[in-house]
């Protein structure tokens, strides 16, 4: 059975940016009695900072950025912002100048005082608690020099200057907004941290979307060279402690031994036993020895000596897989708890090959499944007989049969509508590059397209 190979258009991972909400003064109206619609114009940078950013997956290697009011660029700083347990230290100087404070530095004491109108605060380098107006404020990591520059804990701005300070985590920002910005704009501080927090958690969500995406798409890249190598686990197999099942496919192009692709299956078990070909209760969880043939066998030389005069090659191959008899094996994983398919899935084979064998014929198996545990088969074969003088082609279509499914482990159980039970191997493999989803049940490879 030749997996038939779907292009389709994969996972759309464009998002859409954030267009923006509106934030209002307390009664709705600015001065001179206009309606206050305001789309302040900080969002914008706002939006660069929580959408934008929050969906740079890689930002987490980069700087943090402070970014002040309305201003669509970072600040400038001498020394970056350093994170300190748990705790974000910036540069103060360029941060409370800007902020309209003047600075002074006391040599001797090792301590800066930061003065403007209505506001004066002193900390010393080591310690953990600063003086804002008179009072004692603690700090949450002592104020640090590095590279004769002063760094203060980013709670302390707000605590010291009235500023609502905002951390991004996403995308490594710190949002400052100040109590005169805020008053020139007619609105209070509890509407700003309000309408931060709501675009917070969109680009959190954003965020997390993107980085799952971005999981799923190494896991998906992974499972897609583990596919074409033969191997489905993420260890170096040691032939001297195989444990499991271990599968893969050996081409038959004439068609005539198994339809085009044999899929070959080894399970080894504990005290050197070991069951040729898929197991009678289906995946490796259910290898009975009273019913399965269970065979001793031995590792010697590169050679697999089953038990019955059975010889075969056994190496590791270079990028650690298995290798049974020159097929690439990969390791069986168990499917997550409570795996469930959606959808039609396919599967072709044929035997003979047309035009040069004097029998052919091909077919097309379809399996519905739907979430809810239920599933259709049809098997579509299309045979041509060519007599050399003339030739012949006819089509049949089975009746379909339904029933319901459960997968648990590595074992797909069918129970067909009218009592029939069967029970075969079960894998699944991430989407690959074009989307389409391979599935095995039992011997035979199914696929969809994602």
């Amino acid at each position: 059975m030749n997996g038939m190979t779907t292009h389709g258009s994969g996972v759309d991972r464009r998002r859409a940016p954030w267009t923006g909400g509106d934030l209002r003064g307390e009664a709705g109206t600015v001065r001179g009695g206009g309606k206050l619609l305001l789309r302040i114009a900080f969002l914008a940078a706002l939006i660069a900072a929580l959408a934008g950013g929050g969906l740079r997956t890689e930002a987490a290697e980069a700087p943090i950025r402070v970014m002040l009011n309305e201003e669509s660029t970072p600040l400038a700083f001498s020394v970056d912002p350093v994170s300190r347990q748990d705790t974000t230290l910036v540069q103060m100087r360029p941060l409370f100048e800007k902020l309209g404070m003047e600075l002074t530095w006391n040599q001797a004491s090792g301590t800066v005082k930061a003065v403007k109108p209505g506001t004066e605060l002193s900390l010393k380098l080591g310690s953990k608690t600063a003086t804002v107006n008179g009072r004692q404020v603690a700090l949450d990591y002592p104020a640090t020099s590095i590279g004769g520059n002063t760094l203060v804990p980013l709670r302390f701005v707000g605590e010291a200057t009235g500023a609502i300070v905002h951390w991004n985590g996403p995308g490594r920002q710190i949002i400052v907004v100040t109590t005169e910005w805020m008053q020139s704009k007619g609105v209070t501080a509890a509407r700003v941290k309000a309408e931060l927090a709501k675009q917070q958690a969109e680009a959190d969500a954003k965020y997390a979307e993107a980085k799952a995406a971005e999981k799923a798409e190494a896991e998906r890249k992974k499972a897609e060279q583990d596919r074409a190598s033969g191997n489905s686990g993420t260890a170096k197999v040691d032939l001297n402690k195989l444990s499991g099942m271990y599968y893969g496919a050996e081409y038959d192009y004439a068609g005539y031994e198994c339809g085009g692709i044999c899929w070959k299956f080894y399970t080894f078990l504990p005290g050197s036993k070991v069951v040729v070909g898929e197991p009678a209760g289906g995946g490796p969880e259910n290898v009975d020895c009273k019913t399965d043939k269970c065979r001793n066998y031995s590792i010697k030389n590169g050679k697999l000596v089953i038990q019955g005069g059975e010889t075969l090659p056994i190496s590791v191959s270079g990028e650690g897989n298995l290798v049974i008899n020159d097929v690439h094996l990969g390791r069986l994983t168990p499917a997550k708890a409570g795996t469930k398919l959606s959808g039609e899935y396919i599967s072709q084979g044929y035997y003979g090959l047309v035009g040069i064998t004097p029998f052919t014929t091909s077919w097309t198996d379809f399996m519905t499944f739907t979430a809810d545990g239920k599933f259709t088969s049809d098997t579509l074969s299309i045979a041509a007989l060519d007599t050399g003088a003339a030739r012949t082609e006819s089509s049949s279509s089975a009746k379909t049969v339904t029933g319901t499914y459960t997968i648990s482990k590595n074992t797909i159980t069918l129970k067909y509508t009218g009592g029939k039970t069967e029970r075969y191997v079960f894998d699944i493999q991430p989407p690959d590059k074009d989307g389409v989803v391979y599935v095995q049940i039992g011997s035979r490879d199914f696929h969809i397209e994602n």
